[in-house]
């Protein structure tokens, strides 16, 4: 199974980053961030199958192109962000983590913007 390997990537990665932050915490910063790309590649596989599904859901039920794309980004968005906050906070960098999870939060709410002018339309359709 795909998630076993992930899984033992990420405690290899945890364990080398916990022996390597006694003795160069500098290197363990960049082993967590290899065993990252390491799952990212991973994980990136998977995701063509998704969002081949979700086309063909989009496909069959009209959604318009610029909502499907815009909720990919906003997923897109949201895994960069948690993953750049968790190396950031892991390098001891707290308030920089802080303000990578602040812009990602304000790039999400940009990007949902065509969702929310959709939902907007719909409503002022329904209401006579």
């Amino acid at each position: 199974m795909d998630i076993l390997k992930i899984i033992t990537v990420g405690l290899a990665t945890a364990a080398a980053c916990i022996l390597l932050k006694q003795t160069k915490p500098e290197i363990a910063v960049v082993v967590g961030l290899a065993g990252s790309v390491v799952i990212l590649v991973m994980v990136l596989s998977g995701l063509t199958g998704i969002i081949r599904a979700i086309n063909s859901i989009a496909a069959s039920t009209g959604i318009k192109n610029e909502i499907l794309s815009a909720i990919l980004k906003i997923v897109g968005i949201g895994y960069l962000t948690e993953i750049a906050y968790g190396i950031c906070k892991d390098a001891g960098s707290a308030s920089i983590a802080d303000m990578v999870a602040l812009g990602g939060k304000v790039v999400i709410l940009v990007v949902a913007i065509p969702i929310i002018e959709g939902l907007i339309e719909i409503v002022l359709g329904i209401i006579p």
